[in-house]
């Protein structure tokens, strides 16, 4: 229903809740309020819920209101961002829509394709009933950051590696081992150059590209990461090419992050904080969302961890069984939250920022402030493209200067501060000191103080279509 809606508002065809009506088995109310809130929390989309009230005493009282049940009475205006014009353009998922425009504008397009396509295609991992315990052994042989995603990414990237060196033998003999599925991996290529074919055509990949070389080095190679993360900021400085920033693997879990969220989850602090006694495994632990608890299932690569890199986590998929889980997740840090996330809110007076009123974190005025201008220019780039497809908005230098700050960014927050407890830049706001007002969840209330919003953020700007 995304899509549609997307079509709908491109089309300039009215109101998606009316315009719907029209349709022989026009979708309910909630369908329509969900797909907006989707693409709302995507940076889509801008609404104006003029029921929020309403629905909300629905939502809180878990029924439905029949004044709302037609969408005809769905009191909403909404109209597309510049994220959202370019996602309707492209007929996938707009999260894995969301997550390709920004692999191709910070110059990590061949892991964001992989990943995207990986999304978009069933697990390449076999898991056989009477091999488990092996399956789940060559499986964590690819364990990339901790992070499903990126496990995938180094499997495939391994995969494709020995088909272009080795013969068949030896390709064979590496998917008996690591329980891959070569028909999902033939899929996940082909994907992959159908999404760069797509992006070609709306203007975010040069003509001549093709879908190939990548120049990834995730996984046992950790040792040259620092030398390999310098190089390609240098790069970035020069020529930021379609595939300049791919190596930097802060970056690409901030690019998931934008097209994951709004599925995030928050770990008990017990699992980050250096020095606690860990008796719990991650899979253990109750993780928090905007919905209530959920676990880690036990597919996912963390799950017999004792502890995470972050307290923050995106994730593609989520079930229900006896528990409710997330089949798979990767740490984003809260810089990424900040920049990639959605509704931005800054309390200058109190020095906290908040991430559509449930993610706040500890962040002085200055780097609030350059947080929203990065938000701001990011949507400034993705508004040249609507207006000249064809200009090459990431080697101009607006463009070069976002990217190699963005970068710079993520990777002073993840290798200057290693103390996740104690970060100078911007930290989780558990303020629960006497006198002040604190909300259950531990995280202090903000009053009638002074406030600014997104204006112009990622994916959030001034209306097209």
């Amino acid at each position: 229903l995304e899509d549609l809606v997307l079509q709908v508002l491109l089309l300039d065809l009215g109101e998606p809740s009316k315009f719907l009506t029209k349709a022989v088995n026009p979708p309910s109310a909630l369908a329509i309020r969900n797909s907006l809130k989707l693409l709302e929390g995507l940076g889509a989309v801008e609404c104006d819920w003029d029921d929020e009230g309403i629905l909300r005493a629905a939502d809180e009282m878990h029924e439905s209101l029949p004044e709302v049940s037609s969408c005809e009475k769905l009191s909403v205006s909404s109209g597309l961002t510049a994220l959202g014009f370019h996602l309707a353009t492209l007929p996938v998922d707009p999260r894995v829509g969301k997550m390709m425009i920004y692999g191709a504008l910070f110059g990590c397009i061949d892991p964001a394709l992989t990943i995207a396509a990986s999304m978009s295609a069933r697990n390449p991992f076999m898991s056989p009933f009477d091999k488990r315990d092996e399956a789940d052994a060559a499986r964590k042989e690819f364990s990339t950051e901790g992070s499903d995603h990126l496990t995938t990414l180094t499997a495939f990237k391994k995969w494709k590696s020995l088909r272009q060196k080795e013969g068949d033998r030896s390709v064979n003999q590496f998917l008996r081992e690591s329980f891959l599925s070569r028909l999902t991996l033939n899929q996940i290529e082909d994907l992959r150059k159908q999404f760069s074919d797509l992006l070609i055509d709306i203007g975010f990949l040069p003509k001549g590209y093709r879908c190939g070389g990548s120049r990834m080095r995730f996984g046992k190679q950790r040792s040259d990461h620092k030398r390999d993360a310098l190089d390609s900021n240098n790069e970035l400085k020069n020529e930021a090419g379609p595939n300049s920033n791919s190596e930097n693997v802060h970056l690409l879990k901030a690019i998931l992050c934008a097209g994951l969220y709004p599925n995030i989850i928050v770990a008990p602090r017990s699992l980050v904080w250096p020095g606690n006694d860990r008796k719990k495994q991650v899979g253990e632990c109750a993780f928090q969302s905007q919905k209530g608890e959920v676990y880690l299932h036990p597919c996912c690569i963390s799950f017999k961890e004792k502890g995470l890199d972050n307290r923050y986590c995106c994730y593609h998929e989520i079930v229900k069984t006896s528990k409710i889980y997330v089949r798979d997740c990767t740490t984003v840090s809260e810089f990424a939250l900040l920049l990639f996330g959605g509704n931005l809110k800054v309390y200058h007076t109190h020095g906290v920022a908040t991430v559509d009123s449930w993610l706040r974190f500890r962040i002085a005025a200055k780097p609030a402030t350059l947080v929203k201008h990065l938000r701001a220019q990011m949507e400034s780039m993705l508004l040249r493209k609507i207006v000249s497809p064809d200009d090459d908005v990431t080697n101009s230098p607006e463009g070069k200067a976002l990217i190699y700050a963005v970068s710079s960014l993520l990777e002073k927050e993840t290798k200057e501060i290693p103390d996740r407890s104690a970060a100078d830049i911007v930290r989780p706001w558990n303020d629960n000191r006497n006198g002040n007002n604190v909300s259950g969840d531990g995280h202090k209330r903000v009053g009638n103080s002074r406030t600014q919003n997104r204006g112009g953020g990622a994916g959030g700007g001034g209306r097209n279509g």
